[in-house]
């Protein structure tokens, strides 16, 4: 019997299509697998399933553009025509940007770099400044978990890079922790934004705030996981 190859594939989710759950990413790709032919592996028994594994889960309402997920080839094929195959039958929302191999375990991941955007009404430099120092010191919020809530200072799962006020808006990049132990969901920046600095987004109109997930890192914030 022929040991499956392992396959990472590198895509993006944007657009329209951050708001879909992962199951419905789980799913959507599984049938792209299917549809494209790609010579996947399935579980065995009664209920064939295909070996589908994601990295760290996206929030609803997060852009990125580096999410990943392993398959095993049951038979040789090329790299390229697995990625050509793939996008052929997904959206410009989505899509591969590359397939490779690769030894590293998604649990290595350790930090994850977000770009958030914030427009609302009465932003300005100093606010920029404020939202600085609130990421930078002590940050107590209620995190949920499976046990329940409970207060958790969430400074030290912050590492902030850039906050400033630019173009009508305030636009910051930090690295998050994204272990399976502290994984910190942006969104709580943007609540800790509105309980301490009152920041809202009330009109869908003209009031707004966006996240992008940029890159993920090993535990020392330099090398790039792949």
């Amino acid at each position: 019997m022929v040991q499956p190859m392992p396959i990472r594939a590198m895509f993006y989710k944007i657009g329209a299509l951050q708001y879909i759950s992962h199951l419905d990413l789980v799913r959507t790709m599984t049938r792209n697998i299917t549809r494209a032919g790609i010579p996947a592996w399935y579980s065995q028994g009664f209920n064939p399933r295909l070996k589908l594994t994601f990295s760290l889960p996206l929030s609803i309402g997060t852009q990125s553009e580096c999410e990943f997920f392993d398959i095993r080839l049951t038979e040789p094929m090329m790299l390229d025509e697995i990625k050509a195959r793939i996008n052929a039958a997904l959206t410009d929302e989505m899509q591969i940007t590359d397939v490779y191999q690769s030894e590293r375990k998604f649990s290595e991941i350790a930090w994850a770099e977000y770009e958030i955007r914030m427009v609302a009404d009465g932003l300005n430099g100093s606010v920029a400044d404020s939202l600085g120092e609130l990421y930078t010191n002590p940050l107590v919020v209620t995190k949920r978990s499976k046990s329940g809530d409970k207060e958790v200072d969430i400074a030290p799962f912050i590492d902030l890079r850039f906050c400033e006020y630019e173009d009508g808006g305030i636009t910051l990049r930090a690295l998050l922790s994204a272990d399976s132990a502290d994984y910190l969901n942006p969104e709580y920046l943007i609540k800790a934004a509105d309980s301490k600095l009152g920041i809202k987004f009330e009109d869908p109109f003209e009031e707004y705030y966006t996240i992008m997930r940029r890159e993920v890192y090993l535990s020392d914030k330099k090398t790039v996981f792949r």
